[in-house]
């Protein structure tokens, strides 16, 4: 019989080490976001007002199954407080989900009972769950026992197919953008030197190169009047932090364009069952005259055919860049849930008029912008 054990302490998740990825292994929705080293940031650096909620579906002594969740506190106007049931590494990732290998239908049915026989929360958000997932499909056809839900569609997300040569790969490149990187290419040479690719480690450490893409990611977001990702501490911390635990697995890729050795480009990529995810980017703003970013990612591309990569993930996002190179997407979905009690379906409700309204989010509530505008928001219509 399958039963649900709640993981609530970092203790308790870090005694999962070795069994967590041996699960995810088996499991149809398998993929590096879902991994431990994936969720150990988010677990180190909870705040104050999230705990963990990790459901474990178990049969005897055998692991079934996990639903990586925390439960977040949430306010409106800092009066009217609640409860958010969400991916522990929400806000940190680019896709969700829920790792199921065995009797996966009845384990998602257990964890979601389980779940739901609870009052300590009001909403439960399931946001970026790819295409195709095995826990969206099990959620259509449980559709019948489960309370009310809404599906709604999240962020495009580009990829290319890698073929198994370089010529495929300039061939299947739009002619005109084709000449454009050649172009480009020849006059950086010409004008400065030799341009190079280089992974992370021959430029120095973790903490070095990291500290180089932090640099060109704010200086490519500083020419545009933004901040970006990382003029944040925490975010920089929690990156870094990410990035060592995917190097010790062998699964950071951290690659920088060189101009007679100097950097000028840098793409935070990650390797994992033979599919590269474009995770991050920055470049330097004096050589954006040169599409740096463009080349970089050409000699990226270039290299996952030596490697015999079979796919590269553009992940998040319909950035016109990214049909530059392809003209393939897929797109997340989004669950959403409202607990049964009457408090947490009027909260469902005021949210839902906050969302749609655009008087309130600029006017009469100008205090929920930035709520409204974070990934963690469970009504934000990507």
């Amino acid at each position: 019989m399958v039963q649900v054990v709640e993981i609530k302490t970092k203790r308790q998740f870090y005694k999962m080490q070795n069994r967590w990825n041996k699960i995810l292994n088996k499991s149809q929705d398998n993929n590096i976001f879902l991994t431990w080293e994936k969720m150990a940031p988010s677990v180190n650096n909870l705040e104050k007002s999230t705990t963990l909620k990790i459901l474990c579906a178990i049969e005897g002594k055998k692991l079934l199954g996990i639903a990586p969740f925390r439960k977040s506190r949430r306010s409106l106007k800092g009066r009217f407080t609640y409860n958010v049931i969400e991916p522990l590494t929400n806000g940190n990732t680019d896709y969700a989900g829920i790792i199921l290998a065995g009797q996966e239908k009845q384990c998602l049915s257990k964890i979601l009972e389980y779940l739901f026989s609870q009052g300590d929360w009001d909403l439960f958000y399931l946001p970026d769950l790819p295409q195709p997932s095995l826990g969206l499909k099990l959620i259509k056809d449980l559709h019948e026992s489960l309370p009310r839900f809404n599906i709604e569609p999240g962020w495009i997300c580009p990829y290319l197919p890698i073929p198994d040569s370089k010529e495929k790969l300039i061939a299947n490149i739009n002619p005109k953008f084709r000449k454009e990187l050649k172009r480009r290419l020849r006059k950086l040479e010409k004008e400065h030197g030799k341009v190079e690719l280089k992974p992370y480690y021959e430029l120095g450490s973790i903490e070095e190169t990291m500290e180089i893409l932090f640099k060109l990611h704010k200086k490519r977001w500083g020419s545009k009047g933004q901040h970006g990702s990382f003029a944040n501490p925490k975010a920089r911390n929690m990156a870094l932090e990410t990035a060592k635990f995917f190097a010790k697995k062998d699964w950071l890729r951290l690659y920088f364009l060189t101009v007679n050795d100097t950097p000028v480009a840098a793409e935070l990529d990650l390797e994992y069952e033979n599919k590269l995810h474009g995770h991050l980017c920055g470049f330097d703003p004096n050589y954006s005259k040169y599409g740096v970013g463009n080349l970089l990612m050409l000699k990226v591309l270039e290299e996952c055919v030596n490697k015999g990569i079979y796919e590269y993930d553009f992940m998040q996002g319909a950035e016109s860049y990214k049909f530059d190179w392809t003209s393939k997407y897929r797109q997340s979905m989004n669950v959403r849930f409202a607990n049964k009690k009457i408090s947490s379906k009027l909260i469902s409700s005021i949210l839902k008029i906050l969302n749609k309204s655009d008087f309130c989010k600029q006017r009469i509530f100008p205090t929920f912008q930035r709520l409204i505008r974070n990934e963690t928001y469970f009504f934000l219509n990507r």
